[in-house]
């Protein structure tokens, strides 16, 4: 959000990205009235991404609602019944943001582990064929192995390689990975930690490797450490289901004592340039 990454749409039958694999091919030196290079070029596609959906729904018995009114009123139950289907529509989100995406028949979010794979030689991704388009490919380190010996080389490397991208705007800035991992991490780079200011646009007062923050989400997948570019990383949300209920509010079915209302979601994770995104696995 900070960094203007969640773009809210308002509709299209899917997410439409573009995304640069060549240069233009006419550069030339030039002296004078010579006359330039006007070849026409191509070297722009689109990547697709589907529209994912989820939901939960606030449910308030009679029972419950008569019960809560007049003296015996306690809190808002109408209130924390939302909280509650927004805290469980969002913790569900964030591991799909971790995710490939395949769960539920393909109708979770493509998250993380489709977006930054551990094999980049086959396999298609937003609708682009990554086996015989090099450009499509993301950078990632297998078989890491014992952190204390192996993660902080293997890091550099991933970091650099993800930097020398023809193109690329930024820099790696945020490293997710797993609370062992992220401890292994802090302690190889003490003495020369650097913390975070905790300031309005900072993520937090954490450890710094190479400009960096590093972050731990239980949701990560064990043994897996992922470097990312906010500039080419987007999520996209449709502006009518962005954890909205319907102008209706809470109904009243026919057949129950109750008042339901479904909080819904539409949307989905991308990004326009794999290359400068990176991944470590099988970390010990």
């Amino acid at each position: 959000r900070s960094k203007d990454r969640l773009k809210r749409l308002s509709g299209g039958e899917r997410i439409k990205v573009p995304v640069m694999y060549d240069g233009s091919g006419n550069f030339k030196r030039y002296s004078g009235a010579e006359v330039l290079d006007i070849t026409p070029y191509e070297g722009i596609t689109n990547a697709f991404f589907d529209w994912k959906q989820a939901a939960t729904a606030v449910i308030i018995t009679g029972l419950d609602k008569r019960s809560n009114m007049g003296e015996s009123r306690v809190r808002d139950l109408q209130k924390d019944k939302i909280f509650q289907a927004e805290a469980t529509l969002g913790d569900n989100l964030a591991s799909d943001a971790y995710s490939d995406g395949t769960a539920n028949g393909s109708k979770q979010t493509t998250g993380l582990a489709a977006m930054v794979a551990t094999t980049t030689t086959s396999g298609t991704y937003a609708s682009i064929n990554f086996g015989n388009n090099t450009k499509w490919r993301n950078q990632a380190i297998a078989s890491v192995g014992a952190a204390a010996v192996n993660l902080l080389p293997n890091l550099r490397t991933l970091v650099n390689n993800c930097g020398v991208v023809a193109g690329v705007e930024g820099r790696i800035d945020g490293i997710f990975t797993t609370q062992t991992v992220q401890e292994a991490l802090e302690a190889l780079i003490i003495p020369a930690v650097r913390y975070g200011s905790g300031e309005k646009g900072d993520l937090s007062n954490d450890p710094i490797f190479r400009g960096a923050d590093i972050q731990w989400e239980a949701k990560c997948q064990s043994g897996t450490l992922y470097a990312l570019n906010s500039q080419h990383i987007f999520g996209f949300v449709h502006r009518d289901a962005d954890f909205a209920m319907s102008d209706a509010g809470l109904q009243i079915p026919i057949n129950q004592d109750a008042w339901v209302g479904p909080i819904l979601w539409q949307g989905n994770m991308g990004t326009n340039l794999r290359e400068a995104l990176g991944k470590l696995t099988g970390i010990t």
